[in-house]
């Protein structure tokens, strides 16, 4: 686990682009604390951030060249091994026990098909001074990032957006495009960065760079392509259990300490079960908030599943003043524009497991997965809902939009949720699954943002993504779609960032190959019934938790944002929100801003969300200097 940065410049690499690279290095230090590495050649020049976690000896440095190549590699590959035997077997000698140097040789061996070979997370950049060819790759789901910037003969990339600036700074100006997206989705989606003149390589793509310019292409199509094909649910269910029990077994491959995330949900607590099954006990680590209500604490859960596990458990407390002293911290770990709240509570827990292990397995992934979310219920309400006279349903929303709402209060709570499904129940199923992960529509987006345009637009998006999924079932083409786009783009982003800024590597083995060829062959209605997220998961692992885990309520890794503005952040909040402020950017328009401050401070509409977004937003802009 690292950060990698590079160039090829097809005219030569002068000096002044070393000096840039050791510069983009310094950026990403908390990336890789254990070590730096500097490599160039005439056209090609790669830097490494080492965090060292398998082979900590000399011989697993990078940038490393062996086998004809020169590679700079952000990951960890967890059936390296299996390779490296399947490599010698077929004439290869290894220098090293370092995964790295299987790529290379696996690259030297099969190209572009050792990919889909490859069972674990990675971004790399290999670099072919034959052939005067660098190719860059991220893995299926796109765990580890990789942002680029092509200009002419040139192009430069990095595992973080601010290191990418160092090498080749390229335009200033702001992607208005991407802007819209991060006030619709709370974070900016590949391909897109805030920046017009650099790009997301996207999960799954391979890039080539050479005298013949940059092509790209998807190498791995996800889930999207497969159907279900399970029709014995037995079957289904021990598959499902192998496969994750292997993937859990895999992830436990280091040569530093390792230990697991332990919330209030099922998802990190049938890794912990696996772990247990599997005679392996590890640290686990949950956080919680000191005052706060019942929705957002997930100690009491995750200690009764720790205790019953006999697991060496550690809790992590917070409160209002430890929050507020993180903040500038947490913002500033993101290298654009980010507002997922719940990265704050995931930096405390990767900063408190950090001071006790060097790698932490998660749950994440599990919701996109297996349909865990509540808003997947919509989708089995909406048939109903529709059903409805018309006037029916007009006249209980427009009671709804009335409503006030509160995370802090379990009714005001429930007709949060309520509103937000008569506000989308009504509309085509493209439309409805762009309308819950959207943060605002169309029509409040061109209210707020002066330079708004039509395209692209979340339902645009998720209408393409569905297109790639037609032929599956409508539950597992919602969850090709979440997959896609907010599997990457959010949660794996946020805990990429948080993780990484305390210098902690985070597993998912929910997220292994074989795991998730599994869930796409499972039908849709095995996943998801009525009340009833991630049916099958809870059947299939049952007997290794105690059946209270399985019956509460779903919550999200959220925190009390909202009562946090109202107090603690109120004076944040505020100065973000400053209309004199926001006329001199001319980005955002002051109106629509002043209203959701209204709307929160009175109550009668929770607007966190949004206000945090905007912070977040100002936040960035004031590191970047931008005014």
């Amino acid at each position: 686990m690292c950060g990698i940065a590079g160039m090829t410049d097809l005219r030569g690499v002068g000096s002044d682009v070393m000096d840039a690279l050791s510069g983009a290095l310094d950026h990403m230090r908390l990336r890789g604390p254990d070590g730096a590495g500097l490599w160039h050649d005439d056209r090609c020049a790669l830097g490494h951030r080492r965090l060292a976690i398998i082979d900590l000896s000399e011989g697993g440095r990078q940038p490393m060249l062996h086998h004809g190549y020169a590679i700079t590699f952000n990951g960890e590959i967890y059936n390296h091994e299996i390779l490296r035997e399947e490599l010698e077997g077929l004439g290869h000698v290894f220098a090293s026990r370092s995964d790295t140097e299987v790529i290379l040789a696996g690259w030297r061996q099969w190209g572009e098909a050792l990919l889909p070979r490859l069972s674990g997370m990675f971004a790399l950049a290999i670099w072919d001074p034959a052939a005067g060819d660098l190719v860059l790759a991220t893995d299926r789901f796109g765990k580890k990032p990789l942002v680029y910037t092509h200009d002419g003969d040139r192009l430069a990339f990095a595992s973080d957006l601010r290191a990418l600036r160092t090498i080749l700074p390229g335009s200033g100006e702001i992607d208005q495009q991407a802007l819209k997206l991060f006030f619709s989705l709370r974070f900016i989606p590949a391909p897109w960065t805030i920046y017009s003149s650099a790009r997301k390589l996207p999960a799954g793509y391979v890039a080539r760079f050479s005298r013949a310019g940059l092509s790209l292409r998807r190498w791995d199509d996800g889930a999207q392509a497969r159907r279900p094909v399970f029709t014995d649910r037995q079957e289904a269910i021990a598959a499902l259990r192998q496969q994750f029990d292997r993937a859990v077994g895999e992830r436990l491959v280091a040569d530093v300490p390792v230990g697991a995330f332990l919330s209030g949900g099922i998802d990190s607590a049938i890794v912990c079960a696996s772990l247990a099954a599997q005679g392996r006990q590890v640290r686990s680590f949950t956080v919680g908030f000191t005052g706060a209500t019942a929705y957002y604490e997930e100690r009491p859960a995750a200690r009764r599943v720790a205790r019953h596990l006999g697991l060496d458990h550690i809790e992590v407390d917070i409160d209002m003043g430890s929050a507020a002293d993180v903040v500038d911290e947490v913002l500033d770990s993101c290298d654009e524009p980010f507002a997922d709240s719940s990265a704050l509570p995931v930096f405390l827990l990767s900063r408190e497991t950090r001071r006790h292990v060097t790698v932490a397995l998660s749950g994440d992934g599990a919701d996109e997965i297996f349909a865990g979310y509540r808003k997947y219920q919509g989708e089995l309400a909406a048939a109903h809902w529709q059903r409805l006279p018309a006037l029916l349903r007009r006249g209980i929303a427009g009671i709804l939009a009335g409503m006030p709402e509160s995370k802090d209060r379990p009714v005001l709570e429930l007709l949060r949720r309520a509103r937000r499904f008569a506000l989308h129940g009504d509309k085509p199923p493209a439309a409805r699954q762009a309308g819950w992960m959207s943060l605002l529509s169309e029509a409040e987006l061109q209210t707020l943002l002066p330079g708004w345009q039509p395209e692209p637009s979340v339902e645009g998006l998720v209408m393409a993504l569905r297109q790639k999924a037609d032929g599956a079932d409508l539950i597992n083409q919602v969850l090709s779609v979440e997959q896609s786009l907010v599997l990457g783009g959010d949660m794996l982003r946020k805990v990429d960032l948080m993780s990484m800024a305390n210098s902690l590597e985070v597993r998912c083995p929910f997220l292994d190959r074989g795991v998730t060829d599994v869930a796409a062959a499972i039908p849709g209605n095995w996943k998801l019934q009525p009340g009833r997220g991630k049916a099958i998961l809870r059947e299939a692992f049952a007997d290794r938790l105690p059946p209270d885990v399985f019956r509460l309520p779903k919550k999200g890794f959220e925190m009390p944002i909202a009562s946090w503005l109202r107090g603690g952040l109120r004076d944040r909040m505020r100065a973000a929100s400053d209309p004199v402020k926001l006329q001199r950017q001319g980005l955002i328009h002051a109106g629509p801003v002043q209203e959701w401050v209204d709307d929160l401070e009175s109550g009668r509409r929770d607007t966190s969300w949004q206000l945090w977004a905007l912070m977040a937003f100002q936040a960035w802009a004031a590191r970047e200097r931008l005014w």
